[in-house]
């Protein structure tokens, strides 16, 4: 394979190298030093010459592998500076005229950086006779050369003194100098190791190398409170947008979502909301004031809700101060008014709306139908509803009736009585277990595909899911449509490669199915939403009606998708006329509420509303 390897001087100097992902990294460090040398045309050594790839330095002992180095990598490089060379000073160094004369002794040690700026551009002069080095003349600045005046910058860096030589460290990296007794910790020996100050060591914890990570006991994140707490915030899914929005019915659908089941459960909420059982991704009522209520959840946040599964007592939301922490707004200070989401279930309620005292249904069967939803915080205070997990779909409920009364915080709250009105079981009973094994309902964490077990980005079985086997048939369930749906497709000869290519795909579940017609195949390419009034061109693309007349009226006879002519279709008065009904019954059999908005509606059969049930059609 090849790496690059860059090196940034006064310019970034690159080079390609033909390594194998086996190559050690002391051989790479060689190969690059001698290629970057022939470019730069100077001599780098291989000693001084550091890698990097991915923050992390490349350690001799390593090789490419180690690092996950692939074809194509950059790889830094970066040339480390010179040790200090340490040397020996003749004696009888004269200083200047005008200053008196100093002697040092041979062992004195100066480096690099306090040799004068012109001595550094003469070169080291060797007597050929005895050789012997003569150093160029060395003057301090700050004190001339004196021995007995104190100078931490030619003598030690603590005290200033000069003397006990033999006791005096250079650190390897600054230069500077320093008594062995004057250090924080006073040193007995010389070490046979480099020395560095305290000013240049480094922590090797903090150091990363390629045989260990970096040590952040001793960060700043790591002494926050959040680095020890065990409570759990929703894994960072609180504040999640959404990557998707649910096409295959509208914001303001009402009644069950096609392709979700009794049962069906999300690892978070957002999920949830992106299949559009509950769109709110945080509020727990769906509606405004002037809308029935489409959705509710229930997750315990108020003492006053009373759970009995086939019928519960709901509060309604406000008369809380949220202006500080929401999350430790636990208690009411206020009292709640028949406003925006309390109004909203209360004109879901078959009951005039009433201010003061509420209502009462007369025929609680003719209140408009809300999905609800549990979460697995409301086991707290009713386990055997809530699910041990997730948020779960139990159902259609109505509401019974609503009223006015003192909660338990001594401010008024709105009471609702909800009861279950839905004909697939619940999934707390035996048949909804059942039920839910029978169609392999997943819990949905993610867009991987499905699995079994708990690894992140996997969807695995609902924990309340009876069957013992049901995790082997996960991986093979495949969802097939039934007769009466085949049939219909067979009439819609203009979407013949369509629904060839939807019987060649696989699908487990209904839902899914749904999503990858909705969203993909029958998502209109100019509104981007699911075609509506479908208009079938003959080089096979949907399109909406309305979409379709604004594009000929502003492109022309063209295909918005393809380019394709399409003149063949006649004017934009025909075209409004046109309309694929094959196409719309099989649509209206998959989604019941699919076109009612539409002023053509051709007629459904019972068959046709048959098939989502999936329960024998009477004959």
């Amino acid at each position: 394979m090849r790496i690059r390897v860059k090196l940034s001087l006064k310019e970034d100097v690159q080079v390609m190298l033909v390594v194998d992902k086996l190559e050690p990294v002391l051989k790479v460090r060689s190969m690059a030093a001698a290629e970057l040398g022939l470019i730069t045309g100077t001599h780098i050594p291989a000693e001084r010459l550091s890698l990097f790839y991915l923050g992390k330095q490349l350690a001799d002992g390593m090789v490419l592998f180690d690092y996950e180095i692939n074809h194509g990598a950059m790889v830094l490089a970066m040339l480390k500076k010179e040790k200090p060379k340490q040397r020996e000073i003749a004696s009888d160094i004269k200083s200047d005229v005008n200053s008196p004369t100093t002697t040092a002794t041979t062992n004195t040690l100066i480096t690099d950086m306090d040799v004068d700026k012109d001595a550094d551009k003469t070169a080291d002069k060797v007597d050929g006779a005895n050789g012997e080095v003569t150093l160029p003349e060395f003057k301090c600045n700050h004190c001339d050369n004196s021995l007995s005046t104190k100078c931490n910058y030619c003598g030690c860096q603590v005290c200033g003194g000069k003397d006990d030589e033999e006791n005096t460290l250079a650190c390897d990296e600054c230069g500077s100098y320093f008594h062995m007794r004057c250090l924080p910790v006073p040193l007995l020996e010389v070490p046979k190791d480099d020395w560095y100050c305290a000013n240049c060591e480094n922590d090797p914890n903090e150091i990363v190398t390629g045989e260990k990570k970096l040590d952040l006991s001793k960060s700043r994140k790591a002494k926050m409170p959040s680095a020890t707490q065990t409570k759990k915030w929703g894994g960072g899914k609180a504040c999640a947008g959404k990557s998707k929005s649910c096409t295959v019915v509208g914001p303001e659908h009402i009644g069950a979502i096609p392709g979700v089941r009794v049962g069906q459960s999300w690892k978070f909420r957002i999920h949830a909301s992106e299949a559009g059982v509950h769109r709110p991704p945080v509020g727990g009522i769906a509606g405004s004031s002037k809308t029935p209520a489409r959705s509710i959840v229930l997750s315990g946040g108020y003492p006053d809700d009373d759970d009995h599964g086939e019928e519960f007592y709901y509060t309604g939301s406000g008369g809380r101060d949220l202006s500080g922490n929401k999350r430790e707004a636990k208690s009411q200070s206020a009292d709640q008014e028949l406003t925006r989401q309390n109004r909203s279930l209360a004109l879901a309620c078959a009951a005039p709306i009433d201010e003061i005292n509420g209502g009462e249904a007369k025929d609680w069967k003719q209140s408009t139908p809300i999905r609800v939803c549990r979460t697995y915080k409301l086991a707290k205070l009713h386990p055997l509803y809530a699910p041990v997990e997730g948020v779960r779909y139990d159902g259609l409920y109505r509401i019974v009736k609503y009223w006015r009364q003192r909660g338990v915080s001594g401010h008024y709250v709105w009471r609702y009585l909800f009861r279950r009105d839905d004909p697939e079981p619940a999934p707390w009973t035996a048949e909804g277990k059942a039920n839910i094994a029978r169609l392999g309902i997943v819990m949905y964490e993610s867009d991987d595909e499905y699995g079994v077990g708990d690894k992140k980005g996997k969807k695995r079985a609902v924990s309340n899911n009876a069957d013992p086997d049901a995790s082997k048939r996960l991986l093979t369930r495949v969802f097939v449509p039934s007769v009466e749906l085949l049939q219909m497709m067979a009439l819609d000869k203009e979407n013949s490669r369509l629904w060839e290519k939807m019987a060649e795909s696989t699908y487990r579940t209904e839902s899914e199915y749904l999503e990858a017609l909705c969203e993909g195949e029958l998502s209109c390419p100019i509104c981007k939403e699911l075609v509506q009034q479908p208009c079938a061109m003959p080089c096979g693309h949907n399109i909406c009606n309305g979409c379709l007349c604004a594009s000929l009226k502003n492109l022309g006879s063209n295909c918005p998708v393809c380019r394709c002519e399409i003149s063949s279709m006649g004017s934009i008065d025909d075209v409004r006329k046109q309309m694929n009904l094959n196409l719309v019954t099989v649509l209206r059999a998959l989604i019941p509420s699919y076109g009612d908005s539409w002023k053509i509606l051709p007629a459904v059969t019972k068959k046709q509303r048959a098939v989502r049930t999936g329960e024998p059609v009477a004959q």
